[in-house]
């Protein structure tokens, strides 16, 4: 979808819904495999967005592309009812409680789906299916004839095949300790600043170096067209890395644990407007869904809205969901 597309999103839902105290953007993203803090990021992982950084914007120099950074520039920092409502997440009792209620809509939804027969269960795959490959190692031919391959770039054929299919040798593979240690995929939330911009990241290195330079999480492509017109919280789903290998199979799961993570976020929202409703509908949730793709909303109390997008995309404050 891309920034452009969710901001005019965002100005339908402004028409719709005008009294919106909040919106929350909610579908996949690629994850920064590791933090400065040596915290590991792995595939099914929540980032919740503590911040959000607009990195495209700028100019391009002869040499370097130089982002914007003065304070007419930045996207700013979230207003003051979502400060109160992530530094909720940021106490013992807090994250217990929004551990429980995602690892419920999570199970709901996972039990939902097999029995109305969906196309996806939306379990997690294997957890042999979380490649991490060193930053320099791309997903391009090992064979190479005359297909367009090199060692700094892919081929088409190459770009739409798997790894299996390449094949990328698994031996380049970075180990990390949260695979190693357990038997079962293990889902965590993350909040912390998210990279937001119109270009799919297929780039090891670059990820990497976006990550040093600005300190984020994750990047995505919608939530810049939102979060200067709304009061937004970006909920997304770690399906890829980000860099060259990056593939599908990990979508429907990552978007199952936005989803549930986004309905557990919301049930700790205070509504303050309920003299406003009346009748049967007193206190209940109205919500505005936009988007396409891997997005699944759910969300119980107050007035808010969630917008879906279809973007392919920390700090200390981390809590886990365990199947």
């Amino acid at each position: 979808m891309g920034k452009v597309g969710a901001a005019s999103f965002t100005a339908a839902l402004r028409s719709s819904f005008p009294k919106t105290r909040i919106a929350v953007l909610a579908g996949i993203c690629g994850g920064v495999p590791f933090h400065g803090d040596g915290i590991e990021v792995c595939l099914g992982d929540v980032i919740i967005s503590r911040t959000l950084v607009q990195y495209d914007l700028g100019r391009q120099d002869p040499s370097k592309f130089v982002r914007k950074d003065t304070i007419h520039d930045n996207l700013g920092r979230p207003n003051h009812d979502i400060r109160a409502l992530l530094g909720t997440f940021q106490t013992e009792c807090g994250l217990a409680q929004l551990q429980r209620g995602a690892l419920s809509a999570l199970n709901s939804l996972q039990s939902k789906a097999t029995e109305t027969g969906r196309q996806t269960s939306y379990r997690p795959p294997a957890m042999a299916e979380d490649h991490l490959f060193k930053p320099t190692y791309l997903h391009v031919h090992r064979a190479r004839s005359n297909c367009g391959c090199s060692e700094i770039k892919a081929c088409e054929a190459a770009a739409s095949a798997s790894c299996d299919e390449i094949p990328c040798e698994y031996q380049q593979s970075i180990p990390r300790k949260r695979l190693g240690s357990s038997q079962k995929q293990v889902t965590k939330v993350f909040v912390g600043d998210i990279a937001s911009g119109d270009t799919v990241m297929k780039s090891g290195e670059h990820r990497d170096n976006l990550a040093k330079d600005l300190g984020v999480t994750a990047l995505e492509m919608e939530g810049a067209g939102v979060w200067g017109q709304i009061p937004c919280i970006v909920v997304k789903g770690v399906c890829d890395y980000a860099d060259s290998h990056k593939n599908d199979i990990w979508q429907p799961f990552a978007a199952a644990a936005a989803a549930a993570v986004t309905k557990a976020l919301l049930s700790h929202y205070k509504q303050t407007d309920k003299s406003e409703s009346s009748g049967r509908d007193a206190g209940a949730s109205r919500f505005a869904n936009f988007g396409a793709g891997q997005q699944f909303i759910n969300a119980d109390g107050g007035t808010m809205n969630n917008i879906s997008g279809n973007g392919k995309q920390y700090n200390a404050h981390t809590m886990t969901i365990k199947d």
